[in-house]
């Protein structure tokens, strides 16, 4: 897989699945949340920290955490915090796709399969699960698996479909 490949499945999976993290009222969080979107990762991995050390863990502070770590480019440090995550809440939806996304990139299509297909198991209509997985048989050129998840996105979320589209058909 070429490395901008990688690059994009990582920037999509990421686009997007952090709005539903915040929580109102968490207003660690919220600053958090706002010096990554602000690309300054360190200084929300800094407060996630702080937070977590006040409050105990929270599987949301974690995916964030993980997010910042990832877009530092400490890919161990993101898989292993996703996975805190996952421990704390299994079946997080955004720690799992996330997760999954990086374990594409990493060659581990197996497992990343089977995480979203947990997602998809408990909301058959979920279109970022779809275009996951899409992404994910992509990765591994089972492009039929993939057109498959396309035509399903077509009807969930359109320019998901077009982005899976342009991923299968534009490499």
């Amino acid at each position: 897989m070429q490395k901008q490949t990688v690059l994009v499945i990582l920037m999509i999976a990421l686009a997007g699945f952090l709005p539903g993290l915040v929580s109102a009222g968490n207003s660690a969080l919220e600053e958090a949340r706002a010096q990554f979107e602000d690309q300054h990762y360190d200084k929300a991995i800094s407060l996630i920290e702080k937070e977590l050390k006040k409050s105990g863990e929270s599987a949301d502070l974690l995916v964030l955490m993980a997010d910042s770590y990832l877009a530092l480019g400490e890919k161990r440090n993101a898989e292993k915090t996703y996975r805190q995550a996952l421990y704390l809440e299994p079946g997080h939806v955004d720690g799992s796709l996330n997760l999954s996304m990086l374990l594409v990139a990493n060659r581990e299509r197996r497992e990343a399969i089977a995480l979203i297909k947990e997602v998809l198991a408990e909301n058959p209509n979920n279109a970022r699960a779809h275009f996951c997985l899409g992404m994910a048989y992509n990765a591994g050129a089972d492009i039929n698996d993939a057109f498959e998840q396309y035509n399903i996105l077509k009807k969930l979320d359109k320019k998901l479909a077009a982005e899976l589209y342009d991923a299968i058909f534009l490499k």
